[in-house]
């Protein structure tokens, strides 16, 4: 069997190359994914798992949470969210309470976007929200 002038060259560089990528493969491996070097954005009052620290008038803040939202972006906006029993004396309590994924709440309700924004409010915390939340809701 004779092989072609140009086989030999054709394997050697393939072979080349092949060791290229091999070579390169825990190069590309140890980076760091493109998704982590873009800082996360913070959660705003719209975001759906935003838990929100609202002014009571009675020297303690409500905790809710977004679920959904019903709007543009205006002050007649429908929320609907999850209101906890606990309350906070400060932004920094309330946010200690909503990393607590046991604190009893209450059932789903709409707010509208006034009855948070008329008030001193603060986003305190996130989590996403899970299927089975999601589920209650709907």
């Amino acid at each position: 069997m004779t092989l072609c002038p140009g086989f030999l060259r054709v394997v050697a560089s393939t072979c080349m190359a092949g060791r290229r990528i091999i070579m390169l493969l825990p190069l590309l491996a140890s980076g760091a994914c493109s998704a982590d070097a873009v800082p996360e954005p913070e959660p705003t009052l719209d975001t759906k798992g935003a838990f929100v620290a609202v002014a009571t008038g009675d020297d303690d803040y409500e905790l809710l949470r977004t679920l959904a939202v019903l709007g543009s972006g205006r002050d007649d906006d429908a929320f609907f969210v999850v209101p906890y029993v606990a309350r906070a004396k400060t932004f920094a309590e309330a946010r200690e309470l909503a990393k607590d994924p046991d604190l009893p709440s209450r059932e789903v309700t709409a707010v509208g976007r006034r009855y948070i924004t008329s008030r001193e409010w603060k986003v305190v915390w996130f989590r996403s929200v899970s299927f089975e939340e999601e589920a209650g809701f709907r």
